[in-house]
């Protein structure tokens, strides 16, 4: 009779996948977050995203910038919580419990932003990104790194955390 020692690992070895070694033996391959705005593929260094969660009730400021949603009570913090699709000025919808947050940190500043859905964690390579197309906003392209040739939009994490324009003080 086997231990659940040895059935684990038996199960353990059958479900493991394999990892795609042209990915993870390039020097410039990287874990990025994807997930979606409407129907556009984004990505972010998954080294700033620290939590994904289901957005709760957002509590919303009067006076705050037109893309900062509101704030959530979250493991007994405040978080600001960005809404991309109005920094980005993409047609709006309505959030609805379906709607994630990521929680983004670099150094002492965090925040949220919204998601419509989570992809998850893949690994890609970062020498492969082209510059944003000239027909993007300035503004909308300070925060962009590039594009993946798969169409996926890889966001700068750390600008898009560091920018004056976002925090709120």
């Amino acid at each position: 009779m086997k231990s659940d020692i040895q059935i684990l690992r038996e199960r353990a070895v059958k479900n493991a996948q394999k990892i795609d070694s042209k990915i993870t033996d390039q020097e410039d391959s990287f874990a990025f977050l994807e997930f979606t705005l409407l129907s556009q593929k984004f990505a972010i260094d998954s080294s700033f995203a620290t939590e994904v969660h289901f957005l709760k009730e957002i509590t919303p400021i009067p006076g705050a910038p037109h893309f900062v949603s509101g704030v959530v009570f979250h493991r007994g913090k405040i978080v600001s919580v960005i809404n991309l699709r109005s920094l980005f000025k993409m047609r709006e919808r309505g959030l609805s419990d379906l709607n994630k947050f990521i929680i983004l940190s670099y150094k002492e500043i965090y925040f949220g932003i919204i998601a419509d859905s989570i992809i998850g964690i893949t690994q890609k390579s970062t020498s492969s990104i082209t510059p944003p197309p000239s027909t993007v906003d300035l503004k909308v392209s300070t925060f962009i790194s590039g594009i993946f040739p798969d169409g996926v939009v890889l966001l700068d994490a750390k600008k898009l955390i560091t920018s004056p324009e976002i925090i709120i003080k």
